[in-house]
Formats: C-alpha cells, structure tokens, sequence
C-alpha cells in the first residue's frame, strides 16, 4: 500500500488486514516494491498531478487508485498511471473486496493479452522471416515456394531448430556473403 500515514491509510489497512489480507504501507514510495507484491493501492494527492510512476510494472501488479475525490482530474490521473480501479475516500469495508477482486481480475487480462500479442508479433515477424529465406533460397537455386520451404523444413528438422530460426540463420548468412569487397565497391562507383 503506497499511502500517506493518515486516517486513511489506516482505515485502509485496518479493513484490509480484517479481510485477511498481507499488508505493507509505504510513503514514500520506496525504489523497490517487495518482491511478493501482487496488489496495490496508491493514493493519488491533489498536491501532485503528474505522478511519478515508474516503479509500477503493469505486468506484475494490479493497482488500485486511492482518490480523494470522483472528478475529472482524479480521474485522468488514474487512467494515465495504468490504474485497474479507484476506490474513494474516505474509505469503508463496502465495495473494497469487489474493487480488489476486479483490479486483480483485469490485471490478469492485461498480462494474457500483452503475452499474447507478443507471442503474435514474434510469430508475423517468423512469417516475414520464412517468407525472405524462401525468396533467397528460390533467388540462389532457382526453385519454386513449395520447393524453398521444404529445404527450410528438412534443415529445420535435421537439426532440431524451428523454420524460423533456420530461416533467420539463412537470412543472416545471406547478409553476411552478400557483401561486396571494397575494392569491388570503388570500381562499380567508376
């Protein structure tokens, strides 16, 4: 809990310790988070509007928003650091336990759809990758696709590596040997 020591903060703690919950407050903010944290509550202050949140990483924490007050500005601030939800002050038991279980809950979603799109981006960029090895094998061997990727996928199997990665080896290799020796390069430019 990222909260001032206040009445606040302590109600906050009391309720949460009652639910049976793990707490530690911090104010300030330390650099580093307890490597157990999986939830946090950050009290936003009118005397900041520009928080600093660079010790909050969306993909290992939830994170809730303490708000002194339901306006616009609270609000944007909320959105703009990453917050799941906000409860308000001052605080009570009611709606707590709902406002953690969501936080946690889109937290999560987060986490799987950010896996997710990274596991799609390295997949379109192994497509991209196959696509140019192909080219370069039909380039060299003048081949058909279906002929290139079948020479991609028995390099792949024989040694036990992805067509990707065979066919990111081939693209790096054609790099490599492609290039021009200086004096080559001088005498074209004649």
């Amino acid at each position: 809990m990222l909260h001032p020591d206040d009445d606040d903060g302590e109600t906050l703690t009391n309720h949460l310790r009652r639910m049976g919950f793990k707490v530690q407050a911090f104010w300030p903010i330390p650099e580093q988070l307890p490597a157990d944290t999986d939830l946090i509550f950050y009290a936003l202050q009118s005397d900041n509007p520009e928080p600093d949140v660079s010790w909050f990483a969306p993909n290992k924490h939830a994170l809730i928003a303490v708000i002194a007050y339901e306006n616009p500005t609270f609000i944007d601030q909320a959105l703009k650091m990453g917050a799941d939800t906000t409860i308000t002050t001052p605080l009570r038991a009611s709606g707590l336990l709902s406002a953690m279980v969501f936080a946690l809950h889109h937290a999560q979603q987060q986490r799987q759809m950010s896996e997710r799109i990274e596991r799609l981006e390295k997949k379109v960029l192994g497509v991209r990758q196959v696509g140019e090895a192909k080219a370069i094998l039909m380039r060299m061997h003048s081949i058909g696709e279906e002929q290139a990727y079948e020479i991609l996928r028995h390099q792949a199997m024989d040694k036990r590596i992805t067509v990707e990665e065979i066919s990111c080896a081939l693209i790096q290799a054609n790099d490599i040997f492609s290039w021009t020796t200086p004096g080559a390069a001088n005498n074209r430019k004649n």
